[in-house]
């Protein structure tokens, strides 16, 4: 269930690029989750930080 959740957004964007008949949907429906997860850390790891100490000053 909670994979599921998770695969929602990706699954929507791979049904733009690749129709959900084929064999490989799920695997760039994966592909775009992937890089869902990357983008995520890379923005809590240097992005929201600088957000965060700007606001401070």
């Amino acid at each position: 269930m909670l994979a599921r959740l998770l695969l929602i957004v990706p699954s929507v964007i791979a049904g733009w690029f690749v129709s959900k008949d084929d064999v490989s949907y799920w695997v760039v429906a994966f592909a775009i989750a992937l890089v869902f997860i990357v983008l995520t850390i890379a923005f809590e790891l240097y992005v929201h930080p600088r957000l965060r100490r700007r606001g401070d000053s």
